[in-house]
């Protein structure tokens, strides 16, 4: 893709200023944002104009936690609980499986204006491949877990050994053979999955790879009372606690979920410098954690990918836990005036603060000179947006990932007045449906149990 003008826009920079042009322009080439401001100046003739009137100009999203769970939908969301139907589910999946599902997922992920990725998967290759077509950014991390996933859903835990290595070797062939791939697109991380289903061993070695490779670690933290529950029993400690104590517990790693964590594990977290990632349907103290100074992201976690609806869920939590306390609880710094972030907050940590989080605010995550062009337009053209007074206010609160009709990446545009430019859409969504329906099918084969509870709720039997 040849230089490219955005011209028009209500730009928001989501930079360390602050910056908004409410009518300018950004000129990028050769994959870089080359200017932004009030008017730009063409140094030459672009080859692609993107008339941006109407429309908020503004850095991806950069979500910073996801799995390739939506597979699932449809299954999970009637029958479901984590470890008696998701994890034995992912045991249903095969690397061959990603090749039928991998470009309906970058899809989601492009539509949803999530330009940057951290997508955590057991075979990630397939994946990979995908995104060098769809040409979307993604952080691979290899789910690196030894448990036996069915005795697992009986409440049993059982550590494989096996399987351990095997993971772990995953990991390690992840890095060599995707790290800086699809011109620097891909990257990797070390993805333990959690202290309850990952030893000390394993641990410690993912601790070693990351090292070894300068790469990021993420992992679950704190994400359910039975990991708490399982760590307790098995090492007398918070899975915090644990973590500290084999060193891992820096500013290397990065914790998901961090819902049960206790006064002191927060404290261990501030200290070691580990950031958080924040996922949806929690009420989580998200004004606690930034006001400690905690660097936090957001993710969609796993069956929808839509990072407008999560801003919003977001909003809802600690709203909620807002009013649970009293509407006190969360104003801990003098200069706050509500008990949950506002607007323009939580746009900045679904952009810039993603970046910063995973290391690469030089490179993305607000409209800057020098920096990739990695940008999203959200048309402001439908009623429930306009008329509006603070575009970016109305965009959080309503918009939806339909608004969002132009994706660029790297400089190459994704999505282009609503329509995919880099996959054949209907194509990847058949060949996914078909493929989830014979992953489903096995699992329902082996588990007939599970398919009458599905069916019963599907067409309301008694």
């Amino acid at each position: 893709m040849g230089d490219i003008l955005i011209k028009n826009g209500f730009i928001a920079t989501m930079d360390s200023e602050r910056k908004i042009y409410p009518k300018g322009s950004v000129y990028i080439s050769e994959g870089r944002i080359e200017s932004v401001g009030k008017t730009v100046d063409a140094p030459r003739s672009p080859e692609f104009i993107i008339n941006a009137e109407h429309k908020v100009v503004m850095p991806g999203f950069v979500n910073t936690h996801a799995h390739l769970q939506q597979y699932f939908r449809g299954v999970y969301e009637l029958i479901g609980d984590f470890y008696g139907v998701n994890l034995p589910l992912e045991g249903y999946r095969r690397p061959e499986d990603m090749e039928y599902l991998g470009l309906a997922s970058c899809a989601e992920l492009i539509y949803g204006g999530s330009t940057t990725t951290v997508v955590i998967y057991t075979y990630p290759d397939g994946f990979a491949r995908a995104v060098e077509e769809a040409g979307n950014r993604v952080v691979l991390g290899a789910d690196v877990e030894e448990v036996d996933l069915e005795k697992l859903r009986g409440g049993v835990y059982e550590y494989v050994h096996e399987k351990g290595e095997a993971a772990v070797r995953r990991a390690v062939n992840l890095y060599r053979d995707w790290h800086g791939k699809a011109d620097g697109k891909i990257t990797t991380i070390i993805a333990p999955k959690a202290a309850d289903l990952v030893t000390v061993e394993t641990y410690l070695k993912c601790k070693e790879l990351a090292q070894e490779f300068n790469l990021k670690m993420s992992t679950h933290l704190s994400q359910s009372w039975r990991e708490v529950t399982q760590v307790k029993k098995l090492y007398g400690k918070t899975p915090t606690e644990h973590l500290k104590d084999l060193g891992v517990l820096n500013n290397r790693l990065m914790g998901a979920h961090c819902t049960y964590v206790t006064e002191r594990d927060l404290s261990l977290i501030r200290e070691a410098g580990v950031s958080i990632l924040h996922c949806r349907a929690v009420t989580n103290p998200l004004l606690r954690w930034l006001d400690q100074g905690i660097q936090v992201g957001f993710g969609t976690d796993d069956y929808h990918h839509d990072m407008l609806q999560l801003l919003r869920e977001i909003l809802w939590g600690a709203g909620v836990r807002a009013k649970s306390a009293g509407g006190a609880e969360e104003m801990l710094a003098s200069n706050r005036r509500t008990a949950r972030p506002t607007f323009y907050e939580v746009l900045e940590l679904a952009t810039r603060g993603g970046a910063e989080v995973l290391g690469l605010g030089g490179e993305i995550g607000s409209l800057e000179p020098g920096k990739k062009a990695d940008i999203i337009t959200v048309d402001l053209m439908n009623p429930f947006i306009t008329p509006t007074r603070d575009p970016l206010t109305s965009i959080v609160l309503y918009g939806n990932s339909s608004d969002i009709d132009n994706v660029i990446v790297d400089g190459r545009i994704l999505k282009l007045g609503g329509k995919p430019t880099s996959l054949d859409l209907e194509q990847a969504l058949l060949k996914a449906q078909k493929r989830v329906d014979e992953i489903i099918d096995r699992f329902f084969d082996d588990y007939p149990e599970q398919r009458k509870s599905w069916e019963e709720k599907v067409f309301h039997r008694k």
